[in-house]
C-alpha cells in the first residue's frame, strides 16, 4: 500500500505510538504530503472544496490539500483527523 502520512499520524510515529509504528511497517511506501503550486493538483483542490462546500462540511484548508495530493496520487491516508471522513472517494487507513 501506498500511504499518505498526515503530520498528526507522523507525531505519533516519532512518539513511538505501536500502532502507527505497525501501520508503517506494513506500507509499501510512506508519502508526506507537501503544499505546491501544481496545476493538476489544484484541479483536485477544486473538486474538494466544491464537494465540501455543496455537503455544507468544511475542512481546514491544508486539510483540503492533503486530500487532494491523496487523491491525485491514488494514495491512501493516515490521519486521525475525523473530518476528511467527509470525503468518502478517500481511501484511508
Amino acid at each position: 500500500m501506498r500511504l499518505a502520512l498526515d503530520t498528526n499520524r507522523y507525531v505519533d510515529f516519532a512518539r513511538g505510538d505501536k500502532v502507527v509504528v505497525e501501520a508503517l511497517e506494513c506500507a509499501d511506501e510512506i508519502l508526506v504530503p507537501l503544499i505546491v503550486l501544481d496545476e493538476q493538483t489544484t484541479h483536485h483542490y477544486s473538486a474538494v472544496f466544491r464537494q465540501l462546500r455543496q455537503q455544507g462540511t468544511p475542512i481546514p484548508t491544508n486539510d483540503m490539500w492533503i486530500a487532494a495530493l491523496t487523491l491525485q496520487h491514488g494514495l491512501m491516508l493516515y490521519s486521525r483527523d475525523r473530518h476528511f471522513d467527509h470525503l468518502p472517494q478517500l481511501l484511508r487507513l
